[in-house]
């Protein structure tokens, strides 16, 4: 699942396109940027919350009740505190004060390495919608073409081929890449106060079938103004879901320098 939301991350900064005319594709997508709550193109810079997980609960959603052989560990777990770091180049979950030692539990060991890399992946997928880098930027080629009911922006660059379809309301709903490697995804966005917000983002293969798809959920909480995650909800493949909370986030901003994009090239 990590090389399916890494793959997502390297083709919409890689960039993509084709053309209606340069002018009113540039302004399109200028419309279609504005609509966004992109945090990170905005003041924020940085942000680290503490990530609670309920470890007790979790088991008995995936086995249905907590083994007696088992409970040791899942006491363990939780009581370790963790929290994250998030800013523009991707998310980092640690253990607090330092990283636990389980006392030769091998088990917790490796759901301890299983929790930070689900976390990690939460925030990592929710990034390229955080910084409107999942629309064409810098020199990527792109054109947008109507389609009923709104909108198929294609891209394209050195080993890049992709497609996003937008709703009549600019809303992302769906993308296919070709390059670097086949892939797909869904996603679904709700108005906030300061423009649309990722809701859930669907990803897989072009080759795969439904059921083989990860899922990753948003709710929100405002932080020093800005719309950030309050729960993050991962749905691995083939696993049960895994749900974490923020709290007692703490905001870093500063002045965003924007550079300003050529005109779409030919």
């Amino acid at each position: 699942m990590r090389l399916v939301v890494s793959t997502i991350l390297l083709w919409v900064l890689c960039g993509l396109a084709v053309s209606q005319s340069p002018d009113s594709d540039e302004a399109l997508l200028k419309k279609t940027r504005a609509l966004y709550d992109a945090p990170f193109t905005r003041n924020l810079v940085s942000f680290d919350c503490s990530v609670q997980f309920d470890w007790k609960q979790h088991t008995i959603n995936l086995l249905g009740t907590i083994p007696p052989a088992l409970l040791p560990t899942v006491q363990r777990l939780q009581a370790v505190q963790h929290r994250v770091f998030v800013d523009r180049s991707g998310a980092t979950v640690s253990a607090l004060p330092k990283a636990p030692d389980f006392a030769g539990d091998e088990r917790a060991t490796q759901l301890e390495q299983v929790f930070n890399a689900m976390a990690s992946q939460g925030f990592d997928a929710w990034l390229p919608f955080s910084t409107n880098v999942i629309l064409p930027m810098g020199t990527t080629k792109f054109s947008f073409q109507e389609s009923n009911p709104g909108y198929k922006l294609t891209m394209s660059g050195p080993n890049v081929a992709a497609t996003l379809l937008l709703d009549s309301d600019l809303r992302v709903t769906s993308g296919v890449s070709h390059l670097p490697q086949d892939l797909r995804f869904t996603t679904e966005f709700r108005p906030g106060p300061d423009g649309f917000l990722l809701q859930s983002v669907r990803t897989g293969s072009t080759s795969g079938g439904t059921g083989r798809d990860a899922t990753f959920a948003y709710t929100y909480q405002v932080v020093q103004g800005f719309q950030l995650p309050l729960e993050v909800t991962v749905s691995p493949a083939t696993t049960e879901p895994w749900k974490f909370t923020l709290a007692d986030c703490k905001v870093v901003s500063g002045i965003v320098i924007h550079v300003a994009s050529p005109a779409n090239p030919k």
